[in-house]
């Protein structure tokens, strides 16, 4: 049996596990630790740092051009592609890190808030340091070995939880939050060299060079776009409304996206090493399918609940301060919904090789979202900000990815997608019920429990039967018998 058969199931599998389990610890630190701090820190220094977040992610993405792709994929050989992906990185790395530095008062004026210049600045330290780690990082995401990273990330966001608090007691602001990253990031880089199963020195080879920008220029430039798609948001707001709104929707945009980040990230720990086998493999497109309807019965739900209990969300998490926060929350969580979609769609086309594609679907969806925002924000504030998303990407984005799909992987829309109508339509009813429950009590907890459990019990009963086959298809999967998991199409592609 090849590894593209049981073996490569289970082991995807076991690490998707693993990755569920380090992203849950992660989020559990790294949500105790904004509570915490957003209870010490006023709105606008988290305003500060949307800015600096901005140009250290937008930094971040290009830094290495894509060129850790070539690795992730798991199709090619690494002692030959290794050395010239480290010499890339590290050298754009610096490069970027050096212009966050310099341009960074620049920067920072350009979002009318001058007090994010030496956020910027410290902040884009963790560039060089994201660049020195991604070889050793991307051996890890490719040889699937999600249980020892858990140690290495759950260190580096205890690492943050343990310099921001001193920090910001003593008054550093923003500042805080910025170094306090920079130290996160720093402990990563050493857990990743430590547990990374082959260490590779910096090398060039041109032929590999033309090889790995041809596949990752694309997706260089497409994380470019997508990044400044996402965070465009934050510049509109800090010129049209203040820091201190801008503030407030930061808090909502981690809020709502969280459960998108904890989804994505798990599917991260195995998507691109395992598409990119499936496809090399022919059967990537008999199971695409699958995986969106696995997701969206995950996905779908935890958004549902965000939408309806934004108000008591807030209000519990960060203190009735922050209770304007709660209109952004409550549009931002239909975004974060579709959201977790985009996302598998993006590791699809990564995993099939196609990012051109990956790239021009990002920048229509700029296209659209930016002259959407500006309406929003102008005419209803951060909650504008986050319908404006809402409505591109279902209305846009989404229908965009499922065509690009159809024509990459062949197969029909209604095969991609069938399997994510009943969780959606389960969704909105469990996060109506939610909304409905939590609005006829008084308080903050009593309505986030009780409309919590009237959502699960609405969503469970609405879907008990797909819930069922997904568990035994998990269960077929650990157990390394990929043909009982998969439909019949996908056997016979498998054969």
């Amino acid at each position: 049996m090849t590894e593209t058969g049981g073996a490569l199931g289970k082991r995807a599998v076991g690490a998707t596990l693993w990755g569920g389990v380090n992203m849950a610890l992660g989020r559990i630190v790294q949500f105790a630790t904004t509570i915490i701090v957003a209870r010490m820190l006023a709105p606008e220094h988290f305003g500060a740092l949307a800015v600096a977040i901005v140009v250290q992610t937008i930094a971040t993405n290009m830094a290495e051009l894509g060129a850790t792709a070539s690795l992730a994929r798991g199709t090619g050989d690494p002692d030959r592609v290794a050395p010239t992906v480290f010499t890339i990185a590290l050298v754009t790395s610096s490069v970027m890190t050096a212009a966050a530095i310099i341009t960074a008062p620049a920067l920072a004026a350009a979002f009318d808030d001058p007090a994010a210049t030496p956020v910027i600045q410290v902040l884009s330290l963790t560039i060089l340091l994201q660049g020195l780690g991604a070889v050793p990082s991307t051996m890890v995401w490719r040889e699937y070995l999600q249980k020892a990273r858990v140690f290495v990330d759950v260190g580096s966001v205890l690492t943050v939880l343990v310099l921001v608090v001193p920090m910001a007691a003593e008054g550093w602001g923003a500042m805080a939050l910025a170094w306090s990253r920079v130290g996160g990031q720093l402990v990563a880089l050493v857990g990743y060299w430590i547990i990374t199963p082959r260490r590779y020195l910096p090398g060039y080879d041109r032929s590999v060079a033309l090889e790995v920008v041809k596949l990752g220029m694309p997706l260089a430039m497409a994380n470019l776009v997508v990044f400044i798609t996402l965070n465009v948001d934050y510049f509109l707001i800090g010129r049209l409304l203040d820091p201190t709104a801008l503030g407030l929707y930061l808090l909502a945009f981690n809020l709502a996206g969280l459960p998108s980040a904890v989804i994505t990230s798990v599917i991260r720990a195995t998507a691109v090493p395992t598409f990119g086998r499936l496809y090399a493999d022919g059967t990537l497109g008999t199971l695409a399918g699958r995986f969106v309807a696995g997701i969206a019965y995950f996905a779908f739900p935890v958004s549902a609940m965000v939408v309806g209990l934004a108000h008591p969300l807030i209000v519990v998490a960060y203190g009735s301060t922050w209770a304007p926060a709660s209109v952004a929350l409550a549009t931002l969580g239909v975004f974060g919904a579709t959201r977790i979609l985009v996302e598998l769609f993006a590791d699809l086309s990564v995993g099939a090789g196609r990012t051109m594609w990956l790239f021009w679907v990002q920048v229509v969806w700029l296209a659209a979202l930016v002259p959407a925002l500006y309406v929003g924000i102008s005419q209803w504030g951060i909650a504008g900000a986050g319908a404006a998303h809402a409505v591109v990407a279902c209305l846009v984005v989404i229908p965009m990815y499922v065509r690009v799909l159809t024509l990459v992987l062949g197969i029909r829309a209604l095969d991609l997608m069938r399997g994510s109508i009943v969780p959606l339509l389960a969704a909105a009813a469990a996060g109506t019920a939610a909304w409905l429950v939590a609005g006829t009590v008084q308080g903050s907890v009593v309505p986030l429990l009780l409309g919590g459990l009237a959502g699960v019990a609405v969503y469970g009963t609405l879907t008990y039967r797909q819930g069922r086959v997904l568990l035994l298809t998990l269960r077929n999967l650990l157990r390394g018998r990929l043909n009982t998991a998969l439909p019949e199409t996908a056997k016979e592609g498998a054969a």
